[in-house]
């Protein structure tokens, strides 16, 4: 089997050929992958930050996340998937070990978690950008409550979730206020942007020229530390980060992604009605999968960066 995959603590990730291929369990499915993303987690996960955590790694470590595929086979106890069925899905960086990813041709998921009926309508090479960063997006505007007028700060916004949340948060009334360079303008603007401001300044002052009250809510997707930009915002503003720049108290929300069916289900709704698109900026190979890590951290991307696998 063809993945990507760590083979040591001090090797990069490389293209392995000679892998077994997996079977499914009594309760779960095996999925020929034909479309995965790059997330955050991934280079995470390729640097070996998660050990540092306490995460344990098994070798070979197969990297990637998100999923859409076609179901291969099914388990003995499972009903609710067949052969042939079209889903997606994502995988959890550790469970409990950070082992088995989905940059590979077949991968196994349970049929309780990390898989659903891949939304209709939709490429699958769209459905494979869409569930780690779109669950992340869904997750983290639900914390925010936002009411059609909300002034809506989004940092970060042309990233994946970002690109994703902006969407949401227009569709829910908000105007949305999101730093960024003269270039993403017209990009975010497309997307549901209210007013773009410069990346570089000072980005409380700027927010106060629009909303001199300041905003009602935050979405921080950059700072590992929350109080950057609580100047921009009212007394008792909501704020909510995936990377712990929410901090603590009444509205302030962590947010954490989880590949629920329920999750899944309802991105999937979205996408297959076209209330949420998924902006794909560049797509990769899965050979050419290291590449795109690369590109993940040193580029500045708009939206997500896809891969192909088959």
């Amino acid at each position: 089997m063809r993945a990507i995959a760590l083979n040591s603590a001090d090797t990069a990730p490389a293209l392995r050929e000679d892998l077994p291929a997996p079977t499914a369990a009594e309760n779960e499915v095996l999925v020929r992958v034909h479309a995965s993303s790059l997330n955050p987690v991934d280079n995470s996960i390729a640097s070996g930050m998660l050990a540092q955590y306490g995460v344990p790694y098994e070798y070979p470590v197969i990297l990637g996340r998100d999923y859409a595929g076609v179901v291969e086979q099914v388990g003995a106890a499972v009903s609710a998937y067949r052969p042939g069925d079209q889903v997606f899905g994502f995988v959890l960086h550790a469970n409990p070990t950070a082992r088995a990813g989905a940059w590979a041709e077949l991968i196994t998921v349970t049929e309780e978690l990390s898989i659903a009926p891949a939304p209709e309508g939709v490429e699958l090479a769209i459905a494979g950008a869409a569930p780690l960063a779109g669950i992340t997006a869904i997750t983290a505007v639900d914390a925010l409550e936002l009411s059609e007028g909300d002034v809506l700060l989004v940092v970060g916004a042309t990233g994946g979730v970002g690109s994703l949340a902006v969407q949401l948060a227009a569709r829910a009334g908000a105007r949305v206020i999101a730093p960024a360079l003269p270039e993403d303008e017209q990009f975010l603007r497309e997307l549901g942007v209210t007013d773009v401001i410069t990346r570089g300044g000072d980005i409380p002052a700027l927010v106060r020229e629009l909303a001199p009250d300041g905003a009602d809510a935050l979405l921080d997707l950059v700072n590992y530390a929350p109080g950057s930009y609580d100047a921009a915002l009212k007394p008792g503003a909501r704020v909510a980060s995936p990377t712990g720049a929410a901090g603590e108290g009444p509205g302030r929300t962590m947010v954490m992604a989880a590949p629920t069916a329920e999750n899944l289900t309802r991105l999937g709704a979205l996408l297959a009605d076209g209330a949420l698109r998924i902006p794909v900026q560049a797509t990769y190979p899965l050979a050419q999968a290291p590449e795109a890590l690369a590109a993940l951290t040193g580029q500045h991307t708009q939206g997500k960066l896809a891969i192909e696998v088959r």
